[in-house]
């Protein structure tokens, strides 16, 4: 209690004179009985000497902390408790800012600057005329995967037939789709021989073009029209159809970006979720699915698979995932009605969307119910209520639903 006690009053004495001439660590050493004045005066003989006054004032200090450490009133001691409560507040607050500063880093150098704007974690204070349009910032995205299947074989006949092959698949598909990617807001993520990615990015400024997954299906809807449209023309060649499967997946975030030197690079858990829907299993490949849609999805009776994923079938098909679905609810006006396919209800959602052009387009969906999977078919008694959702891409079936209306 003493050293305490002895803290305090080096604490109602301290003043800019003292600080001159002594270390408060030696004062307080002092007032709590450690050493004696000789001591005290040694220790600041290196600095100013203390005039017998300032002596005399710290001898009388020291007899009081002697006095109050002997007496049994016990208000010095809530003193001190409130004094070790407010320190003990200080530190915890000192620390929090420590690890608050830590993760503040000023950047200097422009990629990084950019790195961390593209990755939305950078702070800017920015004087007036510094200030940028915030129409850039992007506020959600979705993901557009197509699994273009059977590249390989089309690529190597034509190589035997002395044709190129990458003029084919430049003027029949890939320069087709980017005409188009204007019309529906997309960008270009990643295209090679056998997979295309497309994002399609909803700015926090422009609300009014908040249409993101509703382009990716009119998009997708375009793509699946050039593939087979190509299919006719390479059953004429004597060439190997090319089969399309699309997933379609919405975050409700902005993506994040890496830069391979210029080049910026997505990072985004939408595109591993799109392709995986844009996939089809091997035995629902192997095995023929009777079924007037292009789309399926069952559980297998054995469990999960290896990925721990429901097995889905995507010929020529697009399938959205379910914050895909709810996500378009919101972009546009959707109709409900049910239909008799092949003598069994179904469900179908209707609605038009506009493109960048302000031009409107139908969109049909439908809702499916995962079924089993077992022993290579598709269990007949079996239908769960866990849906799936379906961009209908047969112009029958649309004119059909349509009429309904």
């Amino acid at each position: 209690m003493k050293p305490l006690i002895a803290s305090q009053q080096v604490a109602k004495i301290w003043n800019s004179s003292l600080a001159e001439r002594l270390d408060a660590k030696f004062l307080c050493q002092y007032f709590s009985g450690q050493i004696n004045i000789k001591k005290l005066l040694e220790r600041c003989a290196s600095k100013k000497p203390l005039s017998e006054l300032q002596v005399k004032q710290l001898i009388k200090a020291a007899e009081e902390v002697d006095r109050q450490a002997r007496s049994d009133d016990v208000s010095h001691a809530f003193l001190i408790l409130e004094d070790v409560s407010r320190f003990r507040q200080h530190l915890k607050q000192y620390r929090f800012a420590h690890r608050a500063l830590n993760r503040i880093k000023v950047l200097k150098q422009v990629d990084d600057i950019n790195l961390s704007k593209q990755s939305g974690s950078l702070y800017t204070l920015l004087t007036a005329n510094e200030r940028e349009d915030s129409d850039a910032r992007i506020a959600h995205h979705a993901i557009l995967k197509a699994d273009v299947r059977g590249s390989t074989r089309v690529t190597e006949q034509l190589q035997n037939r002395g044709l190129n092959p990458a003029s084919y698949f430049s003027l029949r598909f890939f320069s087709p789709v980017n005409t188009m990617l204007p019309t529906y807001s997309a960008t270009k993520v990643f295209i090679e021989g056998d997979a295309v990615i497309l994002s399609f990015l909803e700015y926090e400024q422009a609300p009014q073009q908040w249409f993101s997954v509703a382009r990716a299906c009119g998009l997708a809807k375009e793509m699946l029209s050039i593939v087979h449209a190509n299919n006719r023309y390479s059953e004429q060649m004597d060439l190997p159809p090319l089969e399309l499967g699309i997933g379609i997946c919405y975050a409700q975030t902005a993506p994040r970006y890496l830069y391979d030197n210029d080049e910026p690079i997505m990072i985004s858990s939408a595109i591993g979720q799109a392709d995986r829907l844009s996939s089809c299993a091997r035995e629902l490949r192997r095995n023929t699915v009777t079924s007037p849609f292009n789309v399926d999805v069952f559980f297998p009776a054995e469990g999960p698979d290896s990925s721990g994923e429901n097995l889905i079938r995507n010929l020529n098909g697009i399938l959205l995932d379910d914050t895909a679905f709810k996500k378009l609810q919101s972009e546009i006006s959707l109709k409900q009605l049910q239909l008799s396919v092949n003598n069994r209800p179904t469900v179908f959602y209707t609605g038009k969307f506009p493109d960048t052009e302000s031009k409107n387009h139908d969109l049909v969906i439908r809702e499916g119910h995962i079924s089993l999977w077992q022993e290579n078919s598709a269990a007949a008694s079996f239908e769960s209520a866990q849906c799936y959702y379906e961009v209908i891409t047969n112009h029958k079936l649309i004119t059909e639903v349509l009429s309904k209306l």
